[in-house]
């Protein structure tokens, strides 16, 4: 019996293993910075893409949402390269970002949480803090024609979990996994290389303004719209999990040697 048991135990953990794989490779999500090392210098992609971030004056801390997180003291940010291949200089027709963010305080100006640009040097996609508090997440299509769906009354000294979708059809916003606005509208929108980051967190892209004061964690971006349930499937487990996978299966093969 106990060897059946244990048969049946190694086969659950090899499921896990595929299982997290399947997670890991997921084509769509293109960047995912989980935050959860502390590096001075870097901030790994966890997506597997190796698209790593370079952070200039942000502070790591263990006391993130889902593990660590960084934080931006009002003059501080994260840029990725400037190129992204199958995000930059492509046509995008869908999208999601998502990220959990916490304000240190409102600064009654713009704070930028990412964005990107086009060829004009202008914003195809954003989230920023427009004001006193109303979030807005943002999008520039290929028409010259801007959309924005916000996200009123954002916290001070509160982690939230904010995501924007676009899917062709619809761009939406989502506040702690419930969608708060939408526009329907159809189009495209082009992400161009830039020599600031093809992303940048933290700070305006093509100045050294609009800075972050606070905290982000968990900052995903796919080149597709993820529904409600993969949104909050995300914003209460993590992207790929709070705890490395890795770790998790050895603990798990760990503990099933040690019974058996």
């Amino acid at each position: 019996m106990k060897r059946f048991l244990f048969w049946l135990a190694l086969c659950a953990v090899l499921a896990f293993s595929v299982s997290v794989e399947a997670i890991r490779n997921d084509p769509d999500l293109l960047v995912y910075y989980s935050f959860d090392e502390d590096d001075n210098k870097e901030v790994a992609d966890d997506s597997g893409n190796g698209f790593d971030g370079e952070i200039s004056g942000a502070e790591w801390t263990k006391d993130g949402q889902l593990g660590g997180a960084m934080e931006f003291d009002g003059g501080s940010f994260i840029k990725t390269e400037p190129e992204i291949p199958g995000l930059t200089d492509v046509e995008l027709t869908e999208m999601t970002v998502e990220h959990w963010v916490m304000l240190n305080a409102h600064t009654g100006e713009t704070q930028q949480v990412w964005e990107t640009l086009n060829a004009a040097g202008a914003w195809p996609a954003e989230t920023f803090i427009e004001g006193a508090a109303d979030m807005v997440f943002y999008i520039y299509d290929t028409k010259n024609t801007e959309h924005r769906t916000p996200i009123p009354e954002l916290p001070t000294k509160k982690w939230v979990h904010i995501a924007g979708t676009y899917d062709g059809k619809v761009q939406k916003s989502y506040f702690n996994g419930r969608v708060v606005s939408e526009e329907d509208w159809s189009g495209k929108f082009t992400i161009f290389a830039s020599a600031a980051g093809a992303i940048v967190l933290g700070k305006d892209n093509e100045a050294d303004i609009q800075y972050l004061n606070g905290f982000i964690d968990e900052f995903a971006f796919y080149t597709r719209a993820l529904s409600e349930d993969e949104i909050n499937a995300d914003m209460n487990k993590g992207v790929l999990f709070a705890v490395d996978p890795k770790e998790k299966l050895s603990t798990t093969w760990a503990n099933i040697k040690a019974e058996y």
